[in-house]
């Protein structure tokens, strides 16, 4: 196992130049393609639509690190999404530092208040999201849903949202903590799902963590052609929280034995998937 500490000086030393990457490609991108800003935090290009779901900055969650110039690398974008006010998830100094650019907002709104608390962002710009509706961004059509983020006592409200371009549908059900398939809606034929693994409350550290079995068969439920997971190395907590590249083998083998004919790959902080 590799030590995480030395993991995470060398991501803040190679974030600068993994994110001017990531930005160069994304402003060129003309194909549908995500890229990770952070562990589970997403800048997309659907269909000529250029979009963010929690964008976020390492730096923030670090609090170390010169940040990037949000306002000039942002400008193509169009829409930003956001899921739900976790501190890995909702970054806050990013989105004051973008609220002048003309970007429309879809903010649920158990988190408006919040922002505007501490954002001057124009409320004209901001779209409360209804669960079940459909929201028409040209070639880009999402879905909201309500999130499975609480389990017990633990957990926010969360929402969660299916995207539709190209003939495409790509599923992000956000940070999931319920593994209650009947509790979410029909979604049908996917092409993708993005999963944040998951594998039980500080049981990282554990030979077999708690909720593999429940994480597999959640996802297992899904018709889809591919599985992105996606939460590794999410440097701001303990490393009983801290999920990694042997959790996901793990998870991987698991999952194949009840899924096999779904295709499953990992996706790192900087690196692209292709939404096909």
């Amino acid at each position: 196992m590799i030590d995480l500490a030395y993991q995470r000086d060398r991501e803040i030393q190679e974030y600068p130049q993994k994110w001017k990457r990531l930005i160069q490609a994304w402003s060129d991108c003309q194909n549908n393609c995500l890229w990770l800003t952070y562990s589970a935090n997403y800048l997309l290009h659907s269909s000529g639509v250029k979009w963010a779901i929690d964008p976020y900055s390492l730096f923030t969650r670090v609090g170390i690190g010169e940040q990037p110039d949000f306002a000039n690398d942002f400008k193509p974008l169009q829409l930003i999404v956001l899921t739900h006010a976790h501190s890995d998830h909702l970054d806050l100094h990013l989105i004051s530092s973008i609220a002048h650019l003309p970007i429309r907002w879809v903010i649920p709104e158990f988190m408006v208040n919040r922002i505007l608390e501490v954002v001057n962002l124009d409320i004209n710009k901001i779209i409360v999201p209804k669960i079940g509706e459909v929201l028409d961004f040209g070639n880009l059509q999402l879905t909201a849903f309500e999130g499975l983020h609480i389990r017990g006592e633990n957990g926010v409200p969360a929402m969660g949202y299916l995207a539709e371009f190209d003939n495409k549908r790509w599923l992000f059900p956000g940070d999931t903590r319920s593994f209650n398939f009947d509790q979410l809606p029909a979604f049908g034929k996917l092409n993708g799902v993005l999963a944040h693994l998951w594998l039980g409350k500080a049981s990282a550290l554990e030979n077999s963590p708690p909720l593999l079995d429940e994480f597999c068969h959640f996802f297992s439920c899904f018709h889809m052609e591919q599985m992105i997971i996606t939460h590794l190395r999410e440097f701001g907590r303990q490393p009983e929280d801290i999920w990694d590249m042997h959790h996901y083998q793990l998870m991987r083998s698991h999952f194949l034995q009840v899924a096999p004919k779904v295709k499953v790959k990992a996706a790192m902080i900087g690196e692209s998937i292709a939404l096909y």
